[in-house]
């Protein structure tokens, strides 16, 4: 072929296997410039040694994408198409040299001719899988302006000379190609901007694979080719219907129709109806929501007891408050306080049958119930949870990556006032604390007995660290847990017992160099500040509510690793006290920690803490 015709051939790579090796064979001698765009990152490896082509790679499974991607390469107005299982025959390079010399007025399209090899059989009839757009020698007046509309060619004329299409060799190729072209035929139902609801869907799923199937097998004489036939013509009815499943899968469930529309989010309401800990560990899901979407505006539900701990959270908006005890008028009327923001958005945080009533009774637009003890309900998308280590503040902003929203952070914080400091400082002045020693916050008592260390070993813990280090220890505990501490005081009477509101207790903590508790809310404060901190884990799975990535160094958490634990406590509810109903556990093994080994680590991390400056 005369040089002086500019003509580019480019060449879609989504096969893993080596056909395209005979394909660029069958070009090598061909003079036209040759493109090949692949999803593949190192297709060169399975190029021919002589070939002269260029390479680009674009992560998409779509073959329509891939030849988009190669069309704006190619800066030619003639694009021959074709895929890196097909083969040009002679007859057909002759022909395309041919139509090539002569420019037509607008865009043009000429399909060609195919001959299948399906199942390694050579078929008579063309039987093919619906495609995006079809194999063709396309003009393209201007290279800078186009469009590869799927549709548009069914008129189109056919070139003389035939394409060889090497389909499927095997069963289990075939099947992972309808997947393929399932998740295309997902996407492209989603782009046309026609939304199918699950009713839709349901009857959809019916008729289109039965359609399609009949349009094989009897339209396109399917029938005709035996075993081969039979098989193109089933696989190709699980292409709808798989493609529908994938389509509310992908759009529905994982977030993609909210991710398209997140521009339009105005009003988010996050519902977290946990304890102190929980609330803790919600902050960094709302800095990044406001972060990533600056104009929203952030509403948030959470318990009468605990909302304290989101005061001066500079990224909300409103809080609400809720209690487990209200009734069912006032949880229908707090529902309705949420109808003057027009909510965009609702996050549950914590899905519990509770929180699960509150969100049915709230309208929005969107919901996102997320979840990973109990059965997620009245959602738009299923988050939910395939890994049982990761950490409650990496599934909760999994919620944001699945609309679209890629968190930049995760850790926690709280933020005390200026006022909430100065009484800190004047709490350790009054009770004759002074700022020249290394101060200890100490947390010994939990809600549940399975979570408790032991209210003795803190106590030898304070004695050692009093006698050995001169440090001075602040024991904080409710009212009501007062007589438990007793022990505390008998054996190192010098501490100071603080039993005070949750704001008052984080601007103590803010004022520590240490904090030593059980697994509970406190502990969660202390990092939440930045202070140090020692965790005694118990039954808990302690990656889920101590992130990795951020109790580590300064922030240590005591575990031992037992057999009898697991995400549900399975085995730690099979004995439940008969007045409160809490689980009861008589061995204890998670907790199996000495006072020896528990004070060399707070030694320890005093030591690095550094000295405070007295004022």
């Amino acid at each position: 072929m005369s040089s002086s015709i500019p003509f580019t051939l480019i060449i879609a790579d989504c096969t893993p296997e080596a056909s395209i090796a005979d394909c660029l064979k069958n070009l090598s001698s061909w003079s036209p410039r040759k493109i090949i765009v692949s999803n593949n990152p190192n297709p060169e490896e399975r190029f021919p040694d002589n070939l002269v082509a260029e390479s680009i790679f674009c992560d998409s499974k779509s073959i329509l994408r891939l030849w988009e991607r190669g069309i704006k390469e190619s800066k030619t107005q003639w694009n021959l198409l074709i895929t890196s299982n097909e083969i040009v025959t002679g007859q057909l390079k002759i022909s395309i040299e041919k139509q090539v010399k002569n420019n037509p007025n607008s865009q043009e399209l000429f399909k060609l001719k195919k001959k299948i090899i399906f199942l390694k059989k050579v078929l008579k009839y063309p039987l093919e899988w619906p495609c995006e757009f079809p194999s063709s020698l396309v003009f393209i007046p201007d290279i800078k302006n186009f469009s590869l509309e799927p549709g548009r060619h069914d008129a189109s004329s056919f070139l003389e000379g035939e394409l060889v299409h090497f389909s499927k060799p095997s069963l289990n190729e075939s099947v992972q190609e309808i997947t393929r072209l399932a998740e295309n035929y997902a996407d492209n139902k989603f782009l046309s901007g026609r939304e199918c609801g699950l009713t839709a869907l349901i009857f959809q799923s019916f008729w289109q694979p039965s359609s399609e199937f009949i349009n094989n097998l009897i339209f396109k004489k399917g029938f005709r080719e035996g075993y081969e036939g039979v098989v193109f013509s089933i696989l190709g009815g699980m292409i709808p219907l798989l493609g529908l499943l994938r389509y509310y899968e992908k759009y529905f469930r994982e977030g993609g129709r909210i991710a398209r529309n997140k521009d339009d989010i105005k009003n988010v309401l996050v519902i977290k109806l946990g304890g102190a800990g929980d609330v803790i560990l919600a902050t960094p899901v709302i800095r990044n929501l406001k972060n990533l979407i600056p104009d929203v505006k952030l509403h948030v539900l959470v318990l009468k007891d605990v909302a304290s701990l989101l005061d001066n959270n500079p990224y909300i908006d409103s809080t609400t408050l809720i209690n487990f005890d209200d009734s069912a008028q006032e949880i229908v009327k707090i529902a309705d306080s949420f109808n003057q923001y027009n909510i965009d958005l609702t996050i549950n945080l914590q899905s519990t049958n509770f929180s699960t009533k509150v969100l049915k009774k709230i309208s929005s637009r969107w919901k996102i119930n997320r979840s990973y003890y109990f059965r997620d309900k009245f959602t738009d998308v299923l988050v939910g949870f395939a890994n049982t280590y990761r950490s409650v503040i990496d599934r909760d902003l999994d919620i944001l990556r699945s609309i679209g929203l890629e968190p930049v952070d995760k850790f926690t914080e709280v933020f005390p006032a200026e006022d909430e400091v100065a009484w800190a400082k004047q709490f350790f002045s009054e009770n004759g604390l002074s700022r020249d020693k290394k101060t200890v916050i100490v947390h010994p008592c939990s809600s549940l007995a399975i979570r408790s260390w032991g209210i003795e070993k803190f106590a030898l813990v304070c004695k050692n660290l009093i006698s050995e280090d001169h440090c001075q220890i602040i024991i904080n505990c409710s009212p009501k847990e007062l007589d438990s501490v007793a022990p505390i005081n008998n054996l190192a009477p010098e501490v100071c017992v603080f039993s005070g509101s949750l704001r008052e207790l984080l601007a103590l903590i803010n004022e520590a160099d240490l904090f030593v508790g059980n697994d509970s809310g406190p502990s969660q404060f202390s990092a939440a500040l930045n202070i140090p901190t020692i965790t005694m884990n118990g039954p808990s799975t302690s990656s889920i509510y101590r992130d990795p990535d951020l109790f580590q160094g300064q922030h240590y958490t005591f575990n031992k690793e037992v057999h009898c634990r697991d995400l549900f406590h399975s085995q730690c509810m099979l004995k439940t006290d008969p007045v409160t109903n809490h689980p009861v556990c008589d061995e204890m093994i998670c907790l199996d920690f000495t006072v020896e080994e528990v004070t060399l680590k707070a030694q320890e991390l005093l030591k690095s803490s550094g000295k405070r400056n007295p004022e």
